[in-house]
């Protein structure tokens, strides 16, 4: 161990908690010829546990990226690093330098927590928040926190690895094959139930890598009218009445209209199809409503001249990553940690009601203060499970309630005489509309994401409408588009909720030994699931006859792989797979089977968190 000269002086590393740690600078009389930078030792004044600080006061479980020569990021005119910064090697002098490096060591280096800095964090690493999960919840969650107060030390926990840097859509053409297959995982035993249902047969996986899902969603946002919100909260619904709760939400995701997209390619087709869809929504009776759909695909500035990108949580996420290391560096704020490949199994409850630690496939992460929070912002059955293996309290309501959304996908076409409004180009145009409604009997509630497409050079184009695919899972293929080049061809995926109150729908504990996935999932479908199924695809074909003169209509028949005047069969417009899985902990009394409480905590544990997701 080097020796120390200390000199004492006061450090307040958290303003709000001025009295929790003190620091001491100290000066390193190592060899004299050496020039260190100053170094602090941190002091908790619970535990007396003394921690190395380095030159921007940061303890050694906050760490930022190391400077490296040469340098990128380096532009003309900059200074280079100075020369004691790279003493071991230099740009293959004396000797080459490393070889191999891989993908993972590269970003963890730049952006993540390394193995170090984790044994420092597991030995006394001390948090504001624990956040589990990588995706939508838990960037919005920390966006939100840093905007409030820079100085939150916050950590985030990711079972996966780095992957896709931004949404697949906004990759080159070859990147459409991530989509589904080993990307998708199933953290869960699916019942032999749920197997069988020839309309189900599975509900859709996770996607375990940084990012979650958000790389691969459509990225339609479409705001609920607060009718919708059924049995939510009062104070649920009463926050979602203030503009501002929207307005915040639209910013972050890049929301915009399709009919504000103006690219060339959402134009003309998006305007003809808006406005009859709107003119002749009373001919579909279930329906209520219909607009240009809104998608997070925005600019990302005001002076961006990029109409049209997939919004997600890589970039954005590891943005905050870099301008909190800035702010770090000039003492205004804290880094953000991030720990890659690492899966939350358990969190232990005190008998005050307080978790102090969770326990990692990492190691266990404790503390002893009551002060840290955690935030559980995984998928609606993750976040089930590690309550369930978690809480015995939890067990009483957790997964007890399942809802979700079952699918149907119709494609048709018409002569482009035949879409009213609509002057076709030489140039592929696309639209998308959003129609919502309800069946009458059962008040349950479906909306048809409905993109229409015009491609006058399905081979040439099909970068670009594979690129601004609204929804590149219910995209029209080149199949379809190969001789309909003088026609309009409609995609319809229209989805409709599982009724919440199906008791055979559950998310139930089990003997896998494994605690990340130790649960049976189980959707059925019931009556009133099976009425609203009727009614939206009833609704479907009245909207296709909406946005057209209701001639010459085709509809593609998958069996035969060709277009038909006859509508195609129930069994191959209906799409097995569950998607949206949702309500498995729901906020609401605990005697009525909710699980979490007005602040989103689950009952009986005063300092965790558990983002609810609704459908």
């Amino acid at each position: 161990m080097r020796a120390c000269k200390v000199k004492h002086k006061y450090y307040h590393s958290n303003p709000q908690q001025p009295q929790r740690y003190c620091a001491y600078e100290a000066k390193d009389y190592g060899r004299s010829s050496d020039k260190h930078p100053k170094t602090y030792l941190e002091f908790h004044t619970v535990t007396g546990l003394a921690v190395i600080m380095d030159a921007a006061n940061l303890p050694d479980y906050l760490t930022t990226p190391s400077d490296t020569f040469p340098s990128f990021h380096l532009r003309c005119g900059e200074r280079n690093l100075p020369n004691q910064a790279r003493k071991a090697n230099s740009s293959g002098f004396p000797v080459p330098g490393v070889q191999s490096p891989t993908a993972a060591s590269v970003m963890t280096k730049n952006y993540f927590v390394s193995d170090e800095t984790w044994s420092n964090i597991l030995d006394h690493g001390m948090f504001d928040y624990i956040v589990v999960g990588s995706g939508c919840t838990a960037l919005a969650f920390i966006d939100e926190t840093l905007r409030l107060d820079r100085n939150k030390r916050i950590l985030v926990l990711e079972r996966g690895d780095f992957w896709l840097p931004s949404h697949f859509q906004n990759l080159p053409l070859p990147f459409k094959l991530v989509l589904g297959g080993p990307s998708e995982t199933f953290p869960w035993t699916l019942s032999r139930k749920t197997f069988q249902t020839k309309e189900l047969v599975y509900c859709h996986g996770s996607c375990p890598f940084f990012g979650g899902r958000s790389t691969f969603w459509s990225a339609w946002c479409p705001q609920p009218p607060s009718d919708l919100m059924r049995e939510f909260p009062r104070s649920m619904i009463e926050t979602t009445t203030h503009p501002i709760f929207w307005e915040l939400a639209e910013k972050l995701l890049h929301v915009t209209s399709a009919s504000d997209i103006d690219d060339t390619i959402f134009a003309n087709l998006q305007f003809a199809i808006d406005k009859n869809l709107q003119m002749n929504l009373d001919k579909i009776p279930s329906a209520d409503s219909a607009e240009s759909a809104k998608l997070a695909v925005g600019r990302g500035s005001p002076t961006s001249t990029l109409r049209f990108s997939k919004w997600s949580v890589p970039g954005p996420l590891l943005a905050l990553v870099e301008t909190q290391r800035k702010l770090a560096g000039n003492e205004e704020g804290a880094p953000l940690e991030v720990m890659l490949n690492c899966t939350v199994n358990k969190m232990n409850l005190d008998s005050d009601g307080t978790v102090r630690f969770v326990d990692t496939n990492r190691g266990l992460l404790s503390w002893v203060d009551d002060k840290t929070k955690i935030i559980l912002c995984g998928g609606a059955i993750p976040n089930a499970t590690l309550l369930l293996n978690s809480f015995e309290r939890a067990r009483k309501t957790v997964g007890r309630r399942l809802t979700g959304h079952f699918l149907t996908h119709i494609v048709a076409r018409c002569p482009i005489k035949n879409v009213p409004g609509f002057n076709a180009s030489d140039k592929l145009e696309i639209g998308a509309s959003y129609l919502a409604g309800k069946d009458v009997k059962t008040k349950r509630q479906y909306h048809s994401q409905i993109t229409a497409i015009y491609s006058p050079n399905p081979k040439n184009d099909a970068d670009d409408a594979a690129r601004e695919c609204p929804d590149y899972a219910a995209a029209a293929t080149y199949a379809q588009l190969k001789g309909s080049e003088n026609h309009v061809v409609f995609v319809c995926a229209t989805l409709g909720e599982f009724t919440e109150n199906n008791e055979h729908n559950f998310v139930k504990l089990n003997d896998t030994q494994d605690p990340s996935c130790n649960v049976t999932l189980q959707f059925t479908l019931n009556d009133e699931d099976k009425s609203l199924w009727d009614t939206m695809d009833l609704a479907t074909y009245q909207a296709i006859r909406s946005m057209t003169n209701g001639k010459s209509i085709e509809y593609w028949d998958e069996k035969a792989g060709k277009w038909s005047t006859r509508k195609p069969h129930v069994n191959t417009i209906r799409v097995n797979g569950v998607v949206h899985e949702a309500s498995t902990a729901f906020v609401g009394d605990e005697k009525d089977g909710g699980s979490l409480d007005e602040w989103y905590r689950p009952y009986g544990a005063n300092n965790v968190v558990s983002r609810p997701r609704e459908t």
